[in-house]
């Protein structure tokens, strides 16, 4: 007698691919959060005090804030980026779920759905005119 077993799951590197996706962006979401935080501290640590920096502000208009910054690279980097990074992201999880990538497989479909809604609000973050006047301090 011979058995049919029937695989309808889909190869590991296919369902790795998936939540490779998922980490990434919930890491990019930390990462962005702690970059803007890691700014703001800059700049606080020339005003005095806790404040919004904007490019050519009276507390750095002489200043290169970027000299001896440890984080001056990643997080310049970063946050002026982030719209850009937050869309692309946002176009691979909807490629993804509308391809039918996660069927079969609620787990990944609903850490797809999160991660999805964590870039929605990282790009939200990203277009306020804080974070914006943010982004113009550190290219300045």
């Amino acid at each position: 007698m011979t058995s049919t077993l029937v695989h309808t799951a889909a190869p590991a590197t296919r369902r790795s691919g998936g939540w490779l996706l998922v980490a990434a962006q919930y890491g990019y979401a930390v990462w962005f959060g702690l970059s803007v935080f890691l700014a703001l501290q800059h700049a606080a640590g020339f005003a005095g005090h806790w404040y919004v920096p904007s490019a050519n502000d009276s507390f750095t208009a002489d200043a290169d804030i970027k000299a001896g910054w440890s984080w001056a690279a990643p997080v310049t980097t970063t946050v002026p980026s982030a719209m850009f990074v937050a869309t692309l992201m946002l176009l691979l999880s909807g490629i993804l779920l509308l391809r039918g990538y996660t069927r079969g497989r609620r787990a990944l479909t609903a850490g797809l759905i999160g991660s999805t809604v964590v870039m929605l609000l990282t790009l939200v973050a990203a277009l306020t005119p804080a974070v914006q006047s943010i982004s113009g301090w550190l290219l300045d």
